[in-house]
């Protein structure tokens, strides 16, 4: 795994991106992951590293995320800024194509990318999002997204990390401490607190709103969904919606996982790997 990073710009002026790549940089068959709105790109160290054999696994942090820079107007944290820097970073991969591997928010910007005229994404993974989301799981999603919590120890951020963060499932000890550890930032004075800037929440009323059925209707690239059943965010009508209409995604069902699965066990990182390399 190399540690990368890239200038974009936004309105505001240029800032910098960071990502990982993993697998022979000299590949031209790349995946891009791309994580959620409270995530940054190291959700993805397990199966980007399980793909590398066959990939070039690029693994963003979104603006405001992980260790890619906070932006001083926090009102331009928008999908539109989002996909910019997707695009740029398949600019810079050099692929006339990609896979696309999506968790909540990192998939709707693969379905905006891919619902486009002549899209680069060859095939498309969404990890428990569709193109509509209730209210009722927005709400319960963003209850403790945005809070700006100090805690006087790394133990006692992991802590708060691992209770707010249960619905995504059972998992290993081991897994779990580095979940949590990907989650915090320590401070400059020696405080820890959440590795993403608060200021999210400026846009946090248009995250996720609105209906995209229509745009789900554009999407002609072979799509797998990951369902995790206990989802609160990806409910049944709409799984059966999407296997049926636009392109007619495959379902991977998650039975022990709410929103939403780690992909990191092998029955996960198995389902990603057969879709993907399927002829």
């Amino acid at each position: 795994m190399r540690e990368r990073t890239m200038q974009h710009l936004a309105p505001e002026g240029f800032h910098q991106v960071a990502y990982r790549e993993w697998g022979d940089p000299a590949n031209n068959r790349v995946l891009i992951c791309v994580h959620g709105i409270s995530r940054n790109g190291r959700d993805f160290d397990d199966i980007a590293d399980a793909l590398s054999d066959e990939y070039r696994v690029l693994c963003p942090d979104m603006p405001g995320r992980g260790a890619s820079e906070f932006l001083q107007d926090k009102s331009q944290y928008v999908e539109a800024l989002y996909i910019s820097v997707c695009v740029a970073l398949l600019a810079r991969s050099g692929a006339a194509e990609v896979d696309w591997l999506g968790t909540s928010m990192g998939g709707r910007i693969g379905m905006s990318i891919a619902a486009l005229p002549r899209s680069p994404i060859r095939k498309l993974v969404i990890n428990d999002i569709g193109p509509y989301v209730p209210a009722a799981g927005r709400a319960n999603n963003f209850e403790h997204f945005g809070k700006d919590p100090r805690f006087a120890t790394e133990e006692e951020g992991m802590a708060y990390v691992r209770e707010t963060r249960a619905a995504f499932g059972p998992t290993t000890e081991a897994a779990w401490n580095k979940f949590c550890r990907d989650s915090l930032r320590q401070l400059d004075n020696g405080q820890w607190t959440l590795h993403y800037d608060p200021g999210l929440t400026a846009t946090l009323h248009a995250a996720g709103a609105g209906d995209r059925w229509e745009q789900w209707e554009q999407i002609d690239a072979a799509t797998l969904v990951l369902w995790g059943m206990q989802s609160k965010l990806l409910v049944r009508e709409t799984v059966e919606r999407m296997r049926t209409t636009g392109p007619r995604a495959e379902v991977f069902e998650v039975p022990y996982a709410g929103h939403c699965p780690r992909l990191e066990n092998d029955e996960q990182i198995g389902a990603v790997r057969e879709f993907l390399l399927r002829p």
